[in-house]
């Protein structure tokens, strides 16, 4: 069994807390950006055509893009708009860009299952729109939303793994290093694993836990 020096194992745990925060706020900012893109898909009115046009176009486009071309975009657009930030932060915002399509719709597709005669019958009631999204969308929406998204909530985690291409040190960055250092490859990047996995774990738990909970509710 491979021992990790004092050097080898800080440099796993820098990795790994550079790997929760790419996910964490990837994630955050991917759910700010496609809630607000499905409110959009949803909106009515001729006014809001235009944006649910392009919201729409963003996430069919978003979603068949890889991720590394999206970073590499990201990378150089700041690049050459002169924006001074860190790798970090294009990665982050790389993986908000595409966490926004997916997550948009997730959001989506629960926003419409909500019965359209509930909410028509929430308009007859004269309900103002707050109300409605307060209690009458947004809590049959739920359900169908929150497992899904928690789910995708993984796949932010093995997202983060490319991240090294524009120079962030994550977990898979981190086992390049120590197999590099002369330390056994193959129990190195089985360490990896099983950090990537302690990561992801709890977030399946959670998803299969809430669509438990939510479809008793």
């Amino acid at each position: 069994m491979i021992a990790f020096s004092h050097y080898d194992a800080a440099l796993l745990a820098r990795a790994l807390w550079m790997t929760v925060v790419l996910s964490v706020a990837g994630g955050l900012a991917g759910l700010a950006g496609g809630t607000a893109l499905a409110c959009l898909r949803m909106a009515r009115g001729r006014l809001f055509a235009p944006l649910r046009f392009l919201a729409a176009g963003y996430v069919q486009v978003v979603r068949r893009v890889p991720f590394i071309v999206t970073l590499y975009i990201v990378f150089f657009l700041t690049g050459m708009a002169g924006l001074d930030v860190s790798e970090v932060t294009v990665a982050i915002w790389a993986i908000g860009l595409i966490a926004a399509g997916y997550i948009a719709e997730i959001v989506h597709g629960g926003l419409r299952s909500v019965p359209a005669d509930q909410i028509e019958a929430a308009v007859t009631l004269n309900l103002p729109l707050l109300a409605r999204w307060r209690h009458v969308i947004v809590p049959q929406a739920l359900p169908v939303i929150v497992p899904p998204t928690v789910g995708y909530l993984v796949l932010f985690i093995k997202d983060t793994a490319l991240a090294s291409q524009v120079g962030v040190l994550e977990l898979n960055q981190a086992g390049v290093i120590l197999s590099n250092r002369g330390l056994p490859t193959m129990q190195v990047f089985l360490a990896v694993l099983g950090l990537y996995f302690a990561l992801s774990y709890p977030l399946t738990r959670l998803s299969r836990m809430l669509e438990k909970r939510l479809a008793l509710s």
